[in-house]
């Protein structure tokens, strides 16, 4: 009967310092990651929101960031204006990008949808027929900026 409850007891002890081990390296891990987090998001908005170039969030399979990529290569977007794209689906730090562009145009981030540009003037447009029209002005306005320098 001693000699039961002395495995007991050992058992006992090493199932809880098992346990110990267990949730201590767990707790460890997420702090880790909590401040690499924190360093991420201190680092991406100030390089975002001072970016120069207007940038393009859209989704890999979504219908309407086809559309606006349609468009684009359809009017030569591109070779007119520099715009950075970003796809937001399968890379999350893009997607973590799109959020803190969207915080700093005071969006919540729970209405967040793509096609998204952040623009210029640190706007943020979402949806294709305002991209459209931010774009075509851009476009637009350069092309009467190159028409005035030659005259």
């Amino acid at each position: 009967m001693k000699q039961n409850v002395i495995i007991g007891i050992v058992v006992f002890v090493i199932v809880g310092l098992l346990f110990v081990i267990v949730w201590g390296s767990n707790n460890r891990q997420s702090v880790t990651s909590e401040s690499q987090g924190e360093q991420t998001l201190a680092n991406i908005t100030p390089a975002i929101t001072t970016s120069n170039t207007p940038i393009f969030f859209y989704g890999n399979t979504c219908p309407h960031c086809k559309d606006v990529e349609e468009w684009m290569d359809d009017n030569n977007i591109e070779e007119k204006i520099t715009i950075i794209k970003k796809e937001v689906y399968d890379n999350p730090a893009h997607s973590l990008e799109l959020t803190e562009v969207a915080k700093s145009c005071g969006l919540r981030t729970n209405s967040i949808g793509v096609p998204f540009l952040y623009t210029l003037e640190k706007e943020c447009l979402i949806g294709t027929p305002d991209i459209i029209d931010y774009l075509t002005n851009q476009v637009n306005k350069l092309t009467q900026e190159v028409k005035e320098s030659q005259e």
